[in-house]
């Protein structure tokens, strides 16, 4: 299916982004569908966003745990939405470490929604850790909010890594071929 501007005018074939939203309650699931919002509204033009929905009850359930799994292994972008006060439930913990085994090394992002997350004590909760820890751990980008540019599309090969890891550019290139000044002589 193309997709085209406000004017009709076709638009570029976009990247597509594979994401995953977990809640725990109503309330929760606003919030992110809100987040998911903001995305397609921000980068609608270059990226399609291709949406999955957990709640923390179906995570407690082996079936959909086991969907979950494989959906956020692949996926570009995790999002957790919750209220900040507590810990995780112990399934939704055990998902969350299932999840980071079953993804490797991956690049990706995980975003932490929680009400009331706007001032720097919002953000040292058990969950706010636990999660900026998860994606530490997965090498992940953290967010608690719908990002400026998302401007690269996420490698996901060995292929696409090989050829980032290749790139030379400019800069790399002027620091590779600059000529080291001459020895100075011992005292």
């Amino acid at each position: 299916m193309s997709r085209t501007d406000e004017s009709g005018v076709e638009l570029a074939a976009s990247a597509v982004w594979s994401v995953v939203a977990v809640y725990e309650d109503t309330a929760a699931r606003e919030r992110a569908v809100g987040f998911c919002d903001q995305l397609v509204k921000r980068f609608w033009e270059r990226v399609e966003f291709e949406v999955s929905w957990w709640s923390f009850a179906l995570l407690a359930e082996p079936g959909a745990a086991k969907a979950a799994v494989e959906q956020a292994a692949r996926a570009d972008l995790i999002v957790f939405s919750t209220a900040p006060e507590g810990d995780f439930p112990v399934p939704v913990k055990a998902w969350l470490e299932r999840w980071l085994a079953a993804r490797g090394e991956r690049e990706g992002v995980l975003a932490g929604l929680m009400e009331g997350a706007g001032g720097p004590s919002d953000l040292e909760g058990v969950k706010h850790r636990c999660l900026r820890n998860a994606a530490h751990r997965g090498a992940m980008d953290y967010l608690t909010h719908v990002p400026q540019d998302i401007s690269r599309t996420i490698p996901d090969s060995l292929d696409s890594y090989t050829q980032r890891a290749n790139e030379v550019t400019s800069l790399l290139d002027g620091i590779l071929h600059q000529r080291a000044p001459p020895p100075r002589p011992l005292p």
